[in-house]
């Protein structure tokens, strides 16, 4: 009687499979030795638009700070030619000209061209009327028989500085008139000028508001762009890597699935598991007893020797 024996080791993937397995491998290491270039997923900050530049350059003008220098990357590193009144200049040079910090003389460019023809014709005509008066006088005093007397001297000296008052008063009075409206026009210029100031800088300042509000857009549009290529160089660094993990989860599934060669063991039957322990039951049972009944001493001999340890699988007794 001849036994057979049931060989209970597993087996390896198909070798049809290997191949795509080493190529898994080998992409896979090479992968990891590939050189990194970080710079292409780090995040970058955009710098200021040309927008901005501007806004800072009119803004830098404005206050006489001079033209700004800057790096490569357009980052603001000083500044050359300040003068420190920039815009407000004209406007100081024009008060100084007229001299209208200057009462005594800041007047003087808002008198009237007229003034002194005005004042020569109204005295002229004062002194005609004077004259008159005084030519009266002498009428007077001749129909009176009192001409070239003490009475007539009297009452002419008396006229006469009352006439000079009058005339010293007019005078003053229209001297006195022109010289207010001047300063009053001196100090409405001076306002007029020290309002163009405020009213200037309001408008440079609504510009440079402007021209910064469309240059934030700019720069955050650039921003957005520069996340967008530090986002892909992630990408592009990390989908390899999930490539290669996708096709090794999908190689190891269908590798699971199909049998392959016997240089690898399978998990171990669990029938032929059974049947090899009832077999070492059944044979230390027979050696208690001085050998199994109906099994020839050869045979158990032969199954000793092949099964020493008693593992998984079974004789048949022909």
């Amino acid at each position: 009687m001849a036994e057979q024996g049931i060989n209970t080791a597993g087996l390896l993937p198909s070798g049809v499979l290997q191949p795509y397995g080493q190529n898994i491998l080998k992409y896979g290491i090479g992968q990891l030795g590939t050189p990194i270039d970080v710079g292409q997923m780090t995040a970058k900050v955009a710098g200021p638009s040309g927008f901005q530049q501007k806004s800072q350059q009119q803004l830098a003008d404005m206050y006489g700070m001079g033209d700004i220098q800057r790096d490569a990357t357009g980052q603001l590193t000083g500044f050359t030619g300040g003068t420190g009144i920039a815009s407000y200049q004209p406007y100081l040079d024009q008060i100084s000209q007229q001299q209208l910090l200057d009462p005594s003389q800041g007047y003087k460019d808002f008198m009237s061209p007229y003034q002194k023809e005005i004042i020569d014709t109204t005295m002229q005509e004062y002194d005609i009327q004077a004259g008159r008066g005084r030519q009266q006088i002498r009428d007077n005093a001749y129909t009176a028989g009192a001409f070239g007397g003490a009475r007539q001297g009297v009452e002419m000296g008396t006229y006469q500085s009352e006439s000079d008052r009058n005339r010293a008063a007019l005078l003053a009075g229209l001297q006195g008139q022109g010289y207010n409206q001047a300063l009053a026009q001196q100090q409405q210029q001076l306002a007029n000028l020290q309002g163009m100031v405020g009213f200037d800088a309001g408008l440079q300042g609504q510009k440079i508001a402007g021209l910064e509000a469309v240059g934030a857009q700019a720069q955050a549009l650039e921003q957005q762009k520069l996340n967008q290529l530090a986002a892909a160089g992630q990408t592009a660094y990390t989908l390899p890597m999930n490539r290669l993990t996708d096709v090794a989860n999908i190689y190891g599934s269908i590798a699971g699935a199909m049998p392959g060669s016997p240089t690898q063991k399978f998990s171990p039957n669990p029938i032929v598991s059974g049947i090899g322990g009832f077999s070492n039951m059944f044979s230390t049972l027979g050696g208690m007893v001085g050998g199994a009944q109906g099994v020839p001493a050869a045979n158990q001999a032969r199954y000793q020797a092949g099964n020493p340890g008693g593992d998984s699988g079974y004789y048949f007794r022909n």
